[in-house]
């Protein structure tokens, strides 16, 4: 589904990206891990053409984007990375909500301005998507009046609203309070369950070894090792993995 290949990534004289080169199966779960600072978010915004890099290339479901030596995009360049976009759905730490925007008027937005989707057609597929994040009675709410969870859960479902053949998510849970993180996880594994292809930065470790198929430890912009998430868990190979793992879980 998701194929990265030699990818560089430079801020000005900083090579952030080294060459990193991973694949992500259809319908798997891919969890980063690794410290802040680490290119985990960096990393997946540059598979939904965030961020421009270098050299390599990121092929997203036959669509491909290739390393970019300029800001200034070409007309090839920016459909590229729309076709990459339509295909990869985002969440990101906070929300990004519109705050003028009622819960429902967010999750049509794109499908009706992007899309070309009839208005009806499109509020009908918000109304599932509300209530497969169990917040169907919220659809008039505004993005103040409602809690963290529940403005990443409306996240979730405007990224859903898109179609799309993969979820990023980058650390969707971390701006969270703690009675809410739950919320969240659920609507995740829920969609793990359901076979979507999903990348997701996260420190939820718990999460990490219950729903991720294959786990990724990120240092520095390097890929320091892969493996199922158990299994690096409990007998990392690295010693930059066992040091970041002895903060982040109980022993």
């Amino acid at each position: 589904m998701i194929r990265i290949t030699e990818l560089h990534k430079y801020y000005s004289d900083f090579h952030l990206f080294k060459g990193l080169s991973i694949d992500v199966e259809r319908g798997e779960v891919l969890v980063l891990i690794g410290p802040s600072g680490s290119g985990k978010s960096t990393f997946l915004r540059c598979i939904n053409g965030l961020e421009i890099f270098q050299k390599g290339s990121i092929l997203v479901d036959g669509g491909e984007i290739h390393g970019l030596a300029k800001e200034r995009l070409s007309a090839f360049e920016r459909d590229s990375i729309r076709k990459v976009r339509l295909k990869v759905g985002m969440v990101f730490q906070h929300f990004n909500l519109f705050p003028h925007k009622t819960a429902l008027q967010n999750i049509i937005e794109a499908p009706v301005h992007v899309l070309g989707l009839d208005k009806k057609e499109a509020e009908e597929r918000a109304m599932s998507l509300l209530k497969k994040v169990k917040l169907e009675g919220m659809k008039d709410m505004y993005p103040e009046n409602l809690s963290g969870g529940e403005k990443q859960r409306v996240a979730i479902a405007r990224a859903l609203a898109m179609k799309p053949e993969a979820m990023l998510f980058d650390e969707p849970t971390s701006s969270l309070d703690p009675e809410t993180v739950g919320e969240v996880l659920t609507i995740m594994k829920d969609l793990a369950g359901e076979g979507m292809t999903m990348v997701v930065a996260t420190h939820e470790m718990k999460f990490a070894e219950d729903v991720a198929d294959r786990a990724a430890v990120f240092d520095k912009g390097e890929i320091i090792e892969t493996g199922i998430p158990e299994e690096i868990f409990k007998n990392p190979s690295k010693e930059r993995t066992r040091a970041f793992l002895s903060r982040v879980l109980d022993r």
